[in-house]
């Protein structure tokens, strides 16, 4: 099933149980836990003790909400490109913007309409399997993009073509290729979200997205999603607003 990134919400992030380093649990907890235990203390006295005690929750936050910041970082999205490629041409992509293509996509005709893939440099692969003829896996949102999944996998596959009947692109809409790529030969893993229409030829990239740590797997539509802890950190301080405010009212 796919769904539109843009309407992902960190509730649906934390039902599909992928936390991995873009959104820390512990660090989520501890903020939650930061605006419940402000909350509770604004309805109390402004000892020294509390008044304490506040500031080192303040100091919690913010210490959560960089740390959280810097994790987010480690996820890059291209945001929506929807870029569409001719038939009879390729399109060379690049993920990390260096000076060398990752992956080749291609929409062909060889008698009859043929998309294909191939990750161009070792030890590139492609998240797919092999029953005579290299194939690319249509891929799900959260499937696992890893060293596991792209294990023994290929680097040229097919995506779409009449005479290969295990094709998964065939008519797909939204569905993902996962892949492993080098950089600066360490391997780092990626996803490509397409749109292909076999029959009539179309070959749409949507967007793609890649994990900058290397060896660090990430899941099939997997994007960062700034402000979601920063949210939590600006509400606690708001919080603390609302209490320096009712003791200056006092």
């Amino acid at each position: 099933m796919d769904f539109p990134l843009q309407a992902l919400s960190l509730a649906e992030f934390q039902r599909l149980g992928r936390t991995h380093t873009v959104h820390p649990d512990p660090l989520k907890k501890a903020l939650l836990m930061t605006l419940h235990n402000s909350s509770s203390a604004a309805s109390n006295s402004d000892s020294s003790a509390t008044l304490a005690k506040r500031a080192a929750y303040s100091v919690a936050a913010g210490a959560a909400a960089m740390t959280a910041a810097s994790a987010e970082a480690e996820v890059r999205y291209s945001g929506v490109q929807d870029i569409s490629i001719a038939q009879f041409s390729a399109q060379d992509l690049n993920l990390d913007g260096d000076a060398y293509t990752d992956i080749l996509l291609k929409n062909y005709v060889f008698g009859a309409n043929y998309q294909g893939a191939t990750v161009n440099f070792y030890p590139g692969k492609v998240v797919g399997f092999n029953t005579g003829i290299n194939y690319a896996t249509a891929l799900s949102f959260g499937d696992t993009i890893d060293a596991g999944a792209t294990a023994g996998g290929p680097f040229a596959v097919s995506l779409a073509y009449p005479n290969n009947p295990n094709s998964e692109f065939d008519n797909a809409t939204g569905a993902y290729i996962g892949l492993e790529f080098p950089i600066n030969a360490t391997s780092h893993f990626g996803w490509v979200r397409v749109t292909i229409d076999n029959a009539a030829g179309t070959f749409v990239i949507n967007d793609w997205a890649y994990n900058d740590t290397p060896g660090e797997g990430l899941f099939a539509g997997q994007v960062p999603e700034p402000g979601t802890l920063g949210l939590l950190a600006a509400g606690a301080a708001g919080l603390a607003a609302v209490r320096r405010r009712r003791k200056d009212a006092s």
